[in-house]
């Protein structure tokens, strides 16, 4: 193996150590870390995305919609829900530790992304089969624009372009577009030098030099160590908003410096289409009194003269500019921007200019959700805990890229509702699919400025202690797909069916103290999981006569999703009837 890819290979199983994990798995995690992190700028759990079993043909497998992995059709049914002008692809990945580009293996990567579309990869995998059944949901929803297709081999040699292999990978992109499922079709045959480049890309905190040369100071204030106002170049804004520029269209825009998702960009609504009309029309000097600006912030600025190199950056508020100018890229040189530049460590600070500069936009409410004080609250309280029980609430994307810490601990807020919904609100059969839709029923019940952040944080340690178990294979896989009555079952059996929240603080905290018990120990929670399962195993049973093997999945998803069945398990497990 390559030394350079082996000694950032031996630096993420440090920070991401998984029991029983091979050399060869440990690899193929590495490299979905480093293309969908690092190259692609998505952020995701590589873990969620890599194939556990000896599937045909391929190590990785992830859905995304508008950035998000999906990993079963209550995913995709979740994220396609009034909205479907999402951004949507599917990437495969292949890696091999040998440092060859081997025809057969390339090949057959290509047969199984290929088998997975027509319905041959059926069975190889609940996993697999889960992904599937998400394909097929997402293709229901009536789309207006194809998703994408991505596929990367790799290898930890160099490739040198040989023409049978070049032909195998023409054939095979018009065996796909053949298909006719996809807008965007690419193939990429990553070697040694291109993960490494990737690898750095997804562990290292953004960077870039710019030209501002119509700036002025701003006023001082104390949580800002500099700020400047103008006006900009276009093409500045873009060396901002832009990965690089010598690669495919799909990694050009870069999703991890903006605050707001880049995919809620539509060009074909009216204002967008009017602005990018104007601008091929030549009427470019209009702009920048047009034109809302575009606000920076930096953890550090450096200035030489007129030249800023500007440090862990985010643009937070200019998505919709940025795109547009990213849109017309050939024909902005006579166009200047409206700019600000703001260097700020005070993270309260920096939410309050997110806020301030958002709340006239279409940003999702979700986003603002995260920035509440009692999420920087629980954010730093996740942080603090010692050993195994620390955390780390995203509260804004890609906040921890450039830190060494298990990636699996990252915590992103639909995770939390996801967990609170089912581990406190008593709802495990909407925990998956409708989270936003609890979020909103009972917004003014959880989240409170004045609760308290041990219950949040418990059941985020649930729901990765359970991931850990299943990824570690301490609990079968098959059980996955029980997780949230699990929750359900471990905040239920805790609190005796009462609000947590509402409880006084004495009673809270002693259900806190029984919870955290029992989560650390672990061949406790093991035990509880797998008679969690075999309960819920028994009841499927007696409703399809063979439990989960031989049960259509969509079958076991309509009925775990019922409120009946959740009704018929408290019922049973608890003796409550309500």
């Amino acid at each position: 193996m390559n030394p350079v890819v082996k000694a950032q290979l031996e630096q993420f199983k440090n920070i991401n150590p998984v029991e029983g994990f091979t050399e060869s798995e440990y690899f193929e995690v590495h490299s979905i870390f480093s293309i969908m992190n690092g190259y692609l700028n998505d952020n995701i759990d590589p873990f969620e995305m890599h194939l556990k079993g000896n599937e045909f043909g391929i190590d990785g497998c992830g859905i995304t919609v508008q950035g998000e992995l999906i990993a079963d059709d209550d995913g995709a049914e979740a994220a396609m829900i009034n909205n479907k002008d999402s951004e949507v692809s599917f990437t495969f990945l292949q890696s091999k530790r040998s440092e060859g580009f081997d025809y057969g293996d390339i090949s057959k990567f290509f047969d199984a992304v290929y088998g997975f579309f027509k319905g041959d990869m059926l069975g190889e995998s609940d996993q697999l089969d889960a992904l599937i059944y998400a394909k097929d949901k997402i293709y229901q929803s009536a789309l207006k624009k194809n998703p994408n297709l991505v596929c990367f081999f790799v290898s930890t040699g160099k490739y040198n372009p040989i023409e049978r292999i070049e032909k195998l990978i023409e054939a095979n992109r018009a065996r796909f577009n053949d298909l006719n499922l996809f807008d965007k079709v690419l193939i990429e045959l990553f070697d040694a030098k291109m993960i490494q480049e990737a690898y750095r890309a997804a562990t290292s905190s953004n960077s870039q030099d710019i030209e501002f040369t119509k700036c002025q100071t701003m006023p001082d204030h104390p949580h800002v160590e500099q700020a400047y106002i103008g006006y900009i170049k276009a093409d500045q804004i873009l060396k901002l908003a832009t990965n690089r520029s010598d690669v495919d269209e799909f990694s050009l825009i870069n999703q991890t410096v903006f605050f707001d998702n880049i995919r809620d960009f539509n060009p074909r609504s009216k204002i967008n289409e009017g602005i990018i009309g104007e601008i091929r029309n030549g009427d470019k000097l209009g702009f920048v009194f047009r034109n809302n600006g575009v606000t920076v912030v930096a953890k550090k600025i450096n200035r030489t003269g007129d030249r800023f190199r500007i440090d862990d950056y985010q643009i937070v508020n200019g998505c919709q500019t940025s795109n547009i100018l990213f849109r017309c890229k050939d024909e902005i040189s006579d166009i200047f921007v409206p700019f600000r530049l703001i260097a700020s460590r005070e993270d309260s600070f920096i939410t309050s200019i997110i806020i301030g500069t958002n709340n006239q936009n279409p940003v999702k409410e979700e986003q603002f959700w995260a920035l509440r004080p009692f999420m920087k609250d629980l954010e730093e309280f996740c942080k603090q805990q010692p050993g195994d029980l620390s955390l780390y609430l995203e509260r804004r994307e890609n906040q921890y890229r450039s830190e060494n810490i298990e990636r699996t601990r990252i915590v992103k807020p639909s995770d939390l509702m996801k967990a609170v919904a089912a581990m406190y609100l008593f709802q495990p059969h909407r925990a998956a699919r409708d989270f936003r839709g609890i979020r909103a029923e009972f917004d003014t019940t959880i989240f409170q400025p004045d609760h308290d952040v041990i219950p949040y944080h418990l059941s985020c340690y649930a729901n990765y202690k359970f991931e850990f178990f299943i990824r570690n294979k301490r609990i079968k896989r098959s059980a996955r797909i029980y997780k949230y009555y699990t929750l359900f079952a471990l905040g239920y059996q805790f609190c005796v069916g009462d609000n947590i929240f509402s409880v006084k603080k004495s009673e809270r905290k002693s259900i806190c103290d029984k919870l955290r018990e029992l989560l650390i120990d672990e061949a406790a929670f093991v035990s509880f999981c797998e008679n969690i399962s075999l309960e819920l195993d028994e009841m499927l049973f007696g409703k399809f006569g063979g439990s989960q093997i031989g049960t259509p999945r969509e079958k076991l998803r309509d009925t775990l999703r019922s409120e009946s069945f959740s009704k018929e398990f408290r019922q049973r497990r608890f003796g409550d009837s309500s």
